[in-house]
């Protein structure tokens, strides 16, 4: 218990759950209990709302609009209290522990990660934001639906007509018709591989660069390929992936904010689930 009373998460929930009951008895001070008050603060949150949708102003008209639908909001939650319609009810217990768990990832979020804990998340899960390899190649495509099995036959005699003539040649004329691309600048593999194939960008793996090689199987046929360069895949420096490793970090620490609250909050409660079938094996006694 003297651990659990010591966590600073706990200490933040006590202290928002303070400062809003503290709120609601100022700003219901000295009101009878059926009166509904809107101040000028809440006037001000609906004012702010409605701009932030809208991009402007409401005008008087849908201001008072708005006003009218704060003063039946306020009806419908203390009549819908008074007449126990929030006991049991699935979707406001669902809503409840929805506004628990955004605080307490609100609060999981107030302190910004300092280098060393981004770099600490980095080093753990580096292949996450590892940087993909990247080719720039030419490649001539041959059908086998046109060619049959004459395909491969002819892509080896282009390629050893290539040997021949050299590697700069117009090539893609020997081949035949795809929607894709003849000529792939500085793309990552696994664009690549989206656009050709994962068995093709397989087929890549090893390749030389700066000479003609095949034939690389694709699911729409074989290829001659032309690795002009490649870049290898590598681990990022922080500063090349900041953005993305705050964010999975923040992430990560309002899962573990939620996850921490409730492993502490249920030491308080004894739970006990009762068995729904009798799990005992057939012919058992």
């Amino acid at each position: 218990m003297s651990r659990w009373l010591k966590e600073p998460l706990l200490h933040f929930l006590l202290l928002g759950a303070l400062i809003f009951v503290a709120y609601d008895q100022l700003a219901g001070k000295g009101r009878e209990p059926g009166e509904i008050f809107i101040s000028r603060g809440q006037q001000e949150n609906l004012l702010n709302t409605f701009g932030r949708t809208w991009q402007r102003p409401p005008t008087p008209e849908e201001f008072q609009g708005l006003l009218q639908d704060y003063v039946r909001q306020e009806i419908a939650y203390r009549e819908s209290q008074a007449m126990g319609l929030d006991k049991e009810d699935i979707v406001i217990r669902r809503r409840l522990r929805q506004k628990l768990e955004l605080l307490a990832e609100d609060v999981a979020s107030l302190a910004a990660p300092s280098d060393q804990d981004l770099q600490a998340y980095l080093d753990t899960h580096t292949a996450d934001f590892a940087v993909e390899p990247r080719l720039t190649l030419r490649q001539v495509y041959f059908s086998r639906d046109r060619r049959g099995a004459e395909a491969e036959r002819d892509a080896l005699q282009l390629l050893q007509r290539i040997g021949t003539d050299g590697p700069d040649g117009e090539f893609e004329q020997f081949g035949d018709p795809l929607p894709l691309p003849p000529e792939l600048h500085d793309v990552r593999e696994s664009e690549i591989a989206r656009l050709f194939g994962s068995v093709f960008a397989d087929g890549l793996q090893g390749l030389e660069t700066g000479r003609w090689t095949g034939p690389v199987e694709s699911g729409f046929g074989l290829h001659l390929v032309f690795i002009e360069a490649r870049e290898a895949g590598r681990a990022p420096d922080l500063a090349e992936v900041r953005e993305a490793v705050q964010r999975e970090w923040l992430s990560k620490r309002r899962r573990a904010a939620v996850d921490g609250l409730y492993e502490r909050l249920a030491e308080n409660y004894t739970i006990e689930i009762e068995s729904l079938i009798d799990q005992s094996p057939k012919g058992s006694p």
